[in-house]
């Protein structure tokens, strides 16, 4: 099958170069090795890895990219990719890229698995988004997008807008046919000289499939308009989506501020989760969200060229307290009634990797069993020397599980795990060498990833990676 996509990619590619004035051409492999002999695989060395990571007691891991790029003018390119990952042997892979997309002054229509993230705090250092991020493998999706353009000017100082809307296809996962994704998002930026700042929506939506529990829910064009504008779902929809909105309705506001001052770039920002009403309405699950400060020096060759502290705290809810008619309490991150298997595709959470996948003898099926957390996490980048960088990412949570097991538990008189909080440590340090062999564009990684704490089991592991890059740019001479 792989071997077929690859022929009719090369295949498209040449045919679409005769026609075009410049292309590019990039090829991009890394592999890696690991003593990973472990039950369980170190938070770290699997988290926020596009769903490619390394299982438990697997030692080995490729990967190979292949994009190709035609720039037609200034305005318009056509670009398609392809990813693929073998996990452990050869015969285990993954695809976590195949798209082909075009873009015009601006708006962007892509078509396909791309890898997407939607949240500003876009440091590799980072805990990751609260929403969209890259621990889960890409979701095939069309989609209809803006880059950033000026839309006004106050001052001689311009406001700029970005957004998208987007239509995929999740995985049948435990469901009986698998569920459809609505998602869109709209940013706005205002910027000065050396200040700026942007504010920004985020919102997705599961809906139609079929449950066991529940059968199959609409999809017909009049439920689509619903699940859009967050309307409560037909005669056809459960008598909760009716009473409240059609779809698992979740998302989050996006705000932050960047300041340029003497040789360093500051960015403080804010990613505010909501799950339902209540939470969109944006004080009542106060002060739950990501918290965070980056700091990144002008100077990319400093001892120490970027500094990243976050808070992540999800511990109100909106209240201890659940209420039926869903004004206020347990909202319950990424978990839903209706569309059990949580905020999850191929396995993975597709947001903040911190909320933990589960199974329990409270609900016996996977969702998230850890959405109330307290975490704190930091993380260096810089230059020991010329060449040889070193990353570092430190984080330190306290877990409560969530209010719904916990509730149930108490009812049935059973020990609840999470009762009294669980601590965990997670760590990764990476050491990084541009010119250990001769050819420029190979880079090498020594890599230290370990847990230690009550949520994960205690473990350590060596990773050893290899990461070559190859590019080709041919311009027409018509």
């Amino acid at each position: 099958m792989i071997n077929k996509i690859l022929r009719v990619f090369i295949y498209q590619a040449i045919l679409i170069t005769g026609s075009f004035s410049q292309y590019v051409f990039q090829l991009h492999t890394t592999s890696e090795f690991s003593n990973n002999g472990l039950d369980q695989t170190p938070f770290w060395a699997k988290m926020n890895r596009w769903g490619t990571s390394p299982s438990n007691r697997q030692n080995a891991f490729n990967l190979l990219n292949i994009s190709f790029l035609n720039k037609v003018n200034q305005s318009t390119q056509f670009k398609m990719g392809i990813e693929g990952a073998s996990l452990g042997a050869i015969n285990h892979g993954v695809n976590s890229e195949l798209y082909m997309s075009i873009s015009h002054k601006g708006l962007i229509f892509l078509g396909g698995r791309k890898k997407h993230k939607l949240g500003e705090n876009n440091s590799p250092l980072s805990l990751g988004t609260m929403v969209v991020g890259s621990n889960a493998i890409p979701i095939p999706r069309v989609s209809l997008s803006l880059s950033e353009i000026h839309l006004l000017k106050i001052h001689s100082n311009p406001i700029k807008i970005k957004g998208g809307l987007s239509h995929g296809w999740l995985d049948k996962g435990i469901y009986t046919k698998a569920p459809l994704l609505h998602e869109k998002w709209l940013y706005f930026s205002y910027e000065q000289e050396n200040y700026s700042g942007h504010l920004g929506l985020v919102h997705e939506a599961v809906w139609g499939g079929a449950t066991e529990t529940f059968g199959s829910q609409p999809t017909s064009s009049e439920d689509f308009f619903r699940v859009f504008f967050l309307l409560g779902g037909s005669g056809a929809s459960t008598s909760k989506e009716q009473t409240n909105a059609l779809g698992n309705h979740l998302g989050m506001w996006d705000l932050g501020v960047r300041i340029k001052k003497a040789n360093y770039n500051y960015h403080v920002y804010l990613q505010h989760p909501f799950e339902d009403q209540s939470g969109a309405r944006w004080l009542l699950n106060y002060p739950d969200g990501l918290w965070g400060l980056s700091i990144q020096s002008q100077n990319k060759k400093a001892k120490m060229t970027d500094f990243l502290v976050e808070l992540l705290y999800t511990m109100h809810q909106s209240g201890s307290e659940e209420v039926s008619d869903s004004t206020y309490g347990w909202d319950d991150y990424y978990n839903n009634y209706l569309y059990r298997g949580g905020w999850v595709y191929e396995g993975n959470v597709i947001g903040n990797p911190m909320f933990t996948l589960g199974q329990n003898e409270i609900r016996n099926w996977p969702h998230i069993v850890n959405n109330r957390i307290m975490a704190l996490h930091t993380g260096v980048k810089g230059f020991m020397s010329k060449n040889v960088e070193y990353k570092m990412w430190v984080t330190y949570s306290k877990n409560y599980g969530n209010y719904h097991d916990k509730d149930r538990s108490n009812r049935r008189g059973i020990d609840y795990q999470f009762d009294s909080g669980l601590t965990q440590l997670s760590y990764r340090v990476d050491l990084t060498t541009y010119k250990l062999l001769p050819q420029k564009n190979i880079a090498t990684t020594l890599s230290l990833i370990g847990d230690q704490g009550e949520l994960y089991n205690n473990s350590k592991m060596w990773m050893v990676g290899i990461d070559w890059f190859w590019a080709k740019t041919h311009t027409r001479k018509d």
